[in-house]
């Protein structure tokens, strides 16, 4: 009987310590590098956690390993992704709150016509950045692909006339186009899009319910919008 309760306070005890390391510590979670959309992101999950009393922090990596050590569980999630990715076998567990909606441009110098899903895309040569799932699936349905390490790359390379189509992210274009102005343009309307969520590994399953709260309400009464508005107009 007192070997049984000296073990169990043990266990208590050793809870509320592992509890104190982990409130002591943030938490760290991997983002896709080179993207303005983590820009917009990293604001709402850092005013979504203080409210838990964790603090966080981002890890920038290439968009493949990012997500591969987070789901081996060298961090405690990832920051954003579609559900493209997510397998039976994943550690990660979503969100499911949609953080973002990603509209999917395609960006011709010299070509018209009007996008009519994927099938659009079988007579041409098509960049985009490598990497990214949503990305792959697209551009399986070009004659040719061509991935880059960045989108700004995948806009130079079509302004280059060296390839005839390049598929990335409205928002992203828009941002690198009023720093590089170039004499390319979308075809409408989007070729894809994508609601993002934020991903946790399943050593935190139990903090899912608690921040799916605070981002349904973040995003009910308007303070994601107020967020996303405030980075993407400082002024």
């Amino acid at each position: 009987m007192f070997l049984a309760v000296r073990h169990y306070l043990f266990l208590l005890i050793f809870m509320a310590t592992s509890v104190c390391v982990r409130a002591d510590k943030p938490m760290v979670f991997s983002i896709m590098s080179g993207g303005t959309v983590a820009q917009i992101l990293i604001p709402i999950l850092t005013s979504a956690y203080a409210e838990l009393g964790l603090e966080v922090e981002f890890k920038y990596y290439p968009a493949s390993r990012g997500v591969k050590l987070a789901d081996a569980g060298m961090f405690d999630g990832e920051t954003f992704r579609g559900m493209d990715f997510i397998t039976a076998e994943s550690n990660l567990l979503p969100v499911m709150v949609a953080i973002a909606e990603v509209e999917w441009w395609v960006y011709s110098k010299n070509i018209n016509f009007k996008v009519q899903g994927y099938k659009s895309l079988a007579p041409y040569h098509v960049s985009s950045r490598r990497g990214i799932l949503a990305a792959d699936n697209m551009l399986k349905h070009a004659r040719k692909k061509q991935m880059l390490n960045t989108f700004e790359q995948t806009l130079l390379m079509l302004d280059a006339g060296r390839v005839d189509l390049a598929i990335l992210p409205a928002e992203i274009s828009l941002v690198l186009l009023k720093k590089m102005p170039l004499d390319i343009y979308p075809l409408k309307p989007a070729i894809r899009v994508d609601n993002l969520y934020h991903f946790v590994h399943k050593k935190h399953e139990a903090l899912i319910p608690k921040i799916t709260r605070i981002l349904k309400r973040m995003k009910k009464n308007g303070e994601m919008k107020s967020l996303f508005n405030r980075i993407n107009d400082p002024h």
